[in-house]
């Protein structure tokens, strides 16, 4: 199966210590890679069909200090539907309302093809690009530019109808908030971290390795990770089944469960 990993800082972070448990997950995702961030309004993605343990561009990108950004969307994948190719591989990008929206994917789904794409056509052959180009159709058809609370509980119940058609877990962003969705039966698994001072010694799950995070974030740092895996020893909570949460500048602004500000914990 798949995995999904997202990041949402309030100041413009580096990757490196989630990405390196992440990337740990190509193993068993061996199909292909890919992570997309905003530099700017502007979406830059690097992304491969081969597995992200054996790929020399994700080694250079976990030391890379120039790969810094409030948000970050990243994917390994086990391929269901289309073939390994680079045109099927995650995230996947398309311009709408002047804003840079990136998608990945998690599931499998079933009769996508009744999706409708409006003027959004997939590149590849797979149900989340299709999935993905519908999603921007609908955004389209409501004329959203700006997103408030009435358009995220509209953006809930338009994720559940995708739902509908299978497995689906995801993670998207228009480069101002991360998006964040479980899917209904609670598939796979979907979690989520905050992160802010102090910040204290790490250890990757399943890795006998640990790092200082006092050295990776500056102090006035904080934001949240989400995963479909738990990637760190850390206090992982996890999403309700058919849940969405958006993030906005390392804050949680909207969640369609009843969560407690600031925690993100069930009242």
């Amino acid at each position: 199966m798949c995995e999904l990993l997202g990041v949402s800082f309030n100041k413009p972070v580096k990757l490196r210590i989630s990405f390196k448990a992440f990337r740990r997950l190509g193993e068993y995702n061996p199909d292909g890679w890919g992570v997309a961030f905003y530099p700017d309004e502007s979406a830059a993605i690097f992304k491969e069909p081969l597995k992200a343990g054996a790929s020399g561009l994700a080694s250079f990108l976990e030391r890379y200090e120039g790969l810094k950004s409030k948000i970050f969307v990243a994917h390994v994948r086990r391929a269901s539907r289309g073939s390994v190719s680079y045109k099927n591989t995650h995230p996947f990008c398309r311009e709408l309302f002047r804003r840079m929206y990136v998608f990945a994917h998690n599931g499998t789904l079933t009769d996508f093809e009744r999706l409708e794409l409006g003027v959004f056509k997939p590149v590849g052959e797979t149900d989340s690009e299709h999935a993905f180009c519908h999603l921007l159709h609908r955004i389209q058809q409501r004329g959203v530019v700006e997103w408030g609370r009435e358009d995220f509980d509209w953006l809930a119940g338009v994720l559940r109808e995708i739902n509908g058609y299978g497995k689906f877990n995801c993670i998207f962003s228009d480069g101002e908030h991360l998006f964040c969705y479980f899917d209904e039966s609670g598939y796979n698994g979907m979690f989520f971290l905050r992160r802010e001072p102090p910040y204290g010694r790490v250890r990757l799950a399943d890795e006998d390795w640990e790092i200082d995070l006092s050295g990776e974030k500056g102090p006035g740092e904080r934001g949240y990770i989400v995963a479909t895996k738990k990637l760190t020893n850390e206090r992982w909570q996890e999403l309700e089944p058919g849940e969405l949460i958006v993030f906005k500048d390392g804050e949680m602004v909207y969640s369609s469960t009843d969560r407690e500000p600031g925690t993100g914990r069930p009242r």
